[in-house]
């Protein structure tokens, strides 16, 4: 499925500028390797995906990544240090990285400077990676298209998405379980994603109210007067229900039709619009507040009762909208997401 280039930018929460993606550096060109123990690399094997299969000789062990997000910390909760990644380009740290990822990678021993990292401007840097020369390419989350999937092919083996998963859907137990597959690892896939499904259990048993509330998820646009509300496919959503949260029931009735991971909600309908709890991005709080001023806006429950959490730090809104292994335990153990949600429930069922 092929994405506008609005749609992807309303993905992304917001654009980074050409400056800044100019300006990134890059690291050494000295390949990583793996921390983990090593996987059988005997024997010829398949991995099935959305455009048919990759068979490998033996599995990868010099790895590059496409697309920053999801990607990269997969492999690295698997143990695995990529040869290359992308430079992050919007809600970065100041590595041109994220505080989950770097903080995982010294965990493993490794460091920012030994890994080869590169620009995606304008989509998959080929020039890099073809110099990179791996033996391997990991992009199960992206929008891969066929033609991107052969330029990719072309220079190493790859790994996109599953079999009938659309642009910027794949959840990060899929892309994990991609990672083991890739890597003969299914078992320690499965491992970790049950790991981090048992950290977002044990978080939630402090906020109980949390359980069983509606949600929704997305961002006010001022200039549309609609609200784009994501879906279930989403990362977003898929973070929230982890939670044991529900979609609100317009979305429940409307996300069928919707034609990509999110849908536009009319200002018309806002006031029928109802949840617990509305989770919406912002690129400052000049925006939010604008927001709040909007009398348009301001007839939807959610604003009345206040029960909307508006996140402009751009960190915590990439980890949440890029869901990873390591983003979601980030986002639970160093942010107040978790308190925030069960204040706006207790808002919603006081009024």
């Amino acid at each position: 499925m092929k994405i506008s280039r609005a749609r992807f930018l309303q993905l992304s929460l917001a654009t980074a500028t050409a400056g800044l993606l100019s300006a990134c550096s890059t690291g050494s060109g000295d390949s990583a390797s793996s921390t983990a123990p090593s996987a059988d690399t005997g024997g010829e094997y398949t991995v099935k995906h959305a455009f048919g299969s990759t068979t490998f000789k033996q599995v990868p062990q010099h790895i590059a990544v496409v697309q920053p997000w999801k990607n990269p910390d997969v492999l690295l909760a698997l143990g695995i240090i990529p040869a290359g990644v992308p430079l992050v380009s919007w809600g970065q740290n100041s590595n041109d990285s994220t505080d989950w990822f770097d903080a995982k990678l010294s965990e493993l021993g490794g460091n920012l400077d030994d890994i080869t990292r590169y620009s995606e401007t304008d989509g998959p840097n080929y020039e890099e990676l073809a110099k990179l020369d791996p033996d391997a390419i990991f992009v199960p989350y992206g929008d891969t298209s066929q033609e991107v999937y052969d330029k990719l092919a072309a220079i190493a083996p790859v790994v996109p998405a599953p079999e009938g998963v659309g642009a910027y859907e794949t959840s990060w137990q899929q892309c994990l379980e991609m990672a083991g597959a890739m890597l003969r690892r299914e078992d320690d896939a499965a491992q970790v994603i049950k790991d981090t499904e048992k950290l977002i259990a044990q978080k939630v048993e402090d906020f109980p109210t949390i359980k069983g509330a509606s949600f929704m998820a997305g961002y006010f646009d001022a200039e549309q007067n609609t609200f784009g509300a994501y879906t279930s496919k989403d990362s977003r959503p898929q973070f929230f229900k982890s939670l044991g949260m529900v979609n609100a029931p317009y979305i429940v009735e409307h996300e069928t039709g919707a034609e990509s991971v999110f849908l536009n909600i009319s200002s018309e309908v806002l006031d029928t619009v109802e949840c617990d709890a509305l989770w919406a991005w912002t690129n400052s709080s000049d925006e939010e507040a604008a927001v709040r001023e909007n009398k348009l806006f301001a007839q939807m429950p959610a604003l009345k009762n206040d029960a909307v959490i508006f996140e402009d730090d751009k960190h915590p809104g990439l980890a949440l909208s890029a869901a990873s292994p390591l983003s979601v335990a980030w986002i639970l153990e160093e942010t107040t997401l978790l308190e925030n949600l069960a204040d706006a429930v207790a808002h919603t069922r006081a009024a």
